[in-house]
């Protein structure tokens, strides 16, 4: 690979940062990218986590407050020139983003699809985690318009879920 994208959760006090680093003579030399949400404030922790899928990179922010305190939301940066310029294109949020979902704590991109993962995400409309079933869900998001646009697909949660679960701390493809 000559693209890695890290991320920077901490940067301008846990406003958070993403980086995209690219090569073309096998890490040689390199130049680097700040990516950065265009409504980014602290703490958002942008950042912490990161996924690329040829021109697409989507970066977590799983304390942004959109639908409530650490609701959380995850963004897409897509490219056309080999990261010469770039474009937020999305902010993705859940249609039904709560009080620390932690919406975006793990994120995953293939082709057009985008998984998204919530650890506290809660079936009870109203609580505190992890004492009201916040068991967790992930998210699926696709883009039929080369990423102008993402909507919501589904929402997985486990069969047997129950509270502290965490499910959707961690996400991936099968490509």
């Amino acid at each position: 690979g000559d693209t890695v994208v890290v991320g920077a959760r901490g940067v301008n006090t846990q406003t958070g940062a993403a980086y995209v680093f690219r090569t073309t003579d096998g890490w040689s030399t390199y130049t680097e990218i700040e990516l950065t949400a265009s409504d980014g404030a602290s703490p958002d922790v942008f950042g912490i986590s990161v996924a690329i899928d040829g021109s697409t990179v989507v970066v977590g922010a799983y304390c942004d407050d959109d639908a409530g305190t650490d609701s959380g939301s995850a963004y897409a940066f897509r490219t056309t020139d080999g990261w010469d310029t770039y474009a937020e294109v999305a902010k993705l949020t859940a249609t039904d983003g709560a009080y620390e979902d932690l919406f975006g704590q793990s994120v995953a991109i293939y082709g057009s699809t985008v998984v998204v993962g919530a650890s506290q995400s809660r079936k009870l409309a109203l609580g505190l985690c992890p004492a009201n079933d916040c068991s967790g869900a992930a998210y699926l998001f696709r883009t039929q318009d080369e990423g102008a646009t993402y909507g919501q697909m589904a929402k997985l949660t486990a069969t047997d879920a129950a509270a502290a679960d965490g499910f959707g701390w961690s996400v991936a493809f099968d490509s």
